[in-house]
């Protein structure tokens, strides 16, 4: 349904790329000199990291397994099989598990937690306009499909594959290519841990 179903060529869509991208950088500026208040190598932390690195491998793994069939599709159909049977946003709840899964990687909640309520509030209102334009270009498939799926919280139950071959594989391979970014929030955190443990970067603020 919403997520992608409405295709990249959307200047909502590039122009909320790009303010995505400008707010990670700020992030990641800020956590240039803020580190975890209970220590970087405690029981805790390390709970904490390798729950986020299953969080976001998850969501990588995720949004690749949505872009096979919603890819190149746009909003030519409601697609209702595979991750879409479950919920009506699988790229969104993929793309909120990776953004959880850097939280807790670095070791802060009060981090986490933000960022969670953050995408929560932004995309609430990203996914009632794409609701809008669905409901005027597909009215009674999607009336159906609001009805028997539910927004954001997947059912299992509803799972259904597919019968055909679905999204392009090329855009797959985008996906893969622009998702695996995430994966740099491994070696970034790392570095910056590093760097502050050396003393090298300031720790200015420590936070839970």
């Amino acid at each position: 349904m919403s997520d992608t179903q409405k295709g990249g060529g959307d200047p909502r869509v590039k122009t909320r790329i790009r303010a995505t991208r400008a707010v990670a950088v700020v992030v990641l500026l800020g956590l240039l000199f803020v580190a975890p208040s209970w220590g970087r190598h405690g029981l805790v932390t390390e709970i904490m990291r390798w729950t986020g690195y299953l969080g976001l491998i998850a969501g990588v793994m995720g949004r690749v397994w949505c872009s096979a069939y919603i890819g190149g599709r746009k909003s030519q159909l409601i697609i209702d099989v595979g991750p879409y049977s479950m919920t009506r946003n699988p790229l969104y709840v993929f793309s909120f598990m990776g953004l959880v899964g850097i939280g807790l990687v670095s070791g802060m909640l009060t981090f986490t937690l933000a960022f969670a309520l953050a995408f929560a509030l932004y995309y609430r209102g990203v996914v009632a306009g794409e609701e809008t334009f669905l409901s005027g270009l597909h009215p009674d498939e999607f009336g159906d499909y609001v009805k028997r799926v539910p927004r954001w919280i997947p059912n299992p139950r509803l799972y259904r594959e597919a019968t055909e071959s679905m999204g392009l594989p090329r855009n797959v391979l985008i996906t893969i290519r622009e998702t695996s970014t995430f994966f740099l929030a491994f070696p970034l955190l790392t570095l910056i841990g590093w760097l502050q443990d050396t003393g090298v970067l300031p720790v200015l603020l420590r936070l839970p």
